[in-house]
């Protein structure tokens, strides 16, 4: 990945953060009508699929729980929840994440793996880890699309 593309995902993540930074648990947890998810699930659905993406397919261990993997895969939303998450921790972990990200990419920790190809739920063929970055980084915009959405669907 290029300095520009570390520098596009840092912008969509603030971007991201910034949009529901200091809403409500209720308004994060909220599901307009509509619509089939909310704040959380998105921004959990975030925080999840780039570190499937991004490192286990590295065969790198993730940083989130793996309780929570479940629960933000593609196809899956609030409805299937048995409790509702803690929406403000998850909203908590953007910058985090994506800071760590950012350490490990520049700190040279994606030199030496072997990249596992998948195909997408769209069809995308991602055969190689700067693939992978850059359907992340169209992922993360796509889905804060759906946030600002949600964002002023809550008010």
């Amino acid at each position: 990945m290029s300095d520009f593309g570390v520098k596009m995902h840092r912008q969509v993540r603030k971007s991201i953060h910034s949009a529901v930074e200091g809403l409500s648990a209720e308004k994060l947890q909220a599901v307009p009508a509509g619509f089939d998810n909310n704040i959380a699930w998105n921004v959990g659905h975030l925080l999840v699929v780039q570190q499937r993406i991004l490192y286990a397919r590295c065969g790198l261990p993730v940083s989130v729980d793996e309780e929570m993997i479940p629960l933000y895969l593609p196809g899956t939303s609030p409805a299937d929840w048995e409790a509702a998450p803690d929406a403000e921790a998850l909203v908590a972990g953007l910058l985090p994440q994506q800071a760590q990200l950012e350490e490990d990419y520049g700190g040279g920790r994606f030199d030496e793996v072997t990249f596992e190809a998948f195909t997408t739920g769209s069809g995308m063929q991602i055969g190689s880890l700067d693939d992978a970055f850059t359907f992340n980084l169209y992922h993360e915009s796509q889905h804060y699309g759906f946030v600002q959405a949600l964002v002023n669907a809550v008010g």
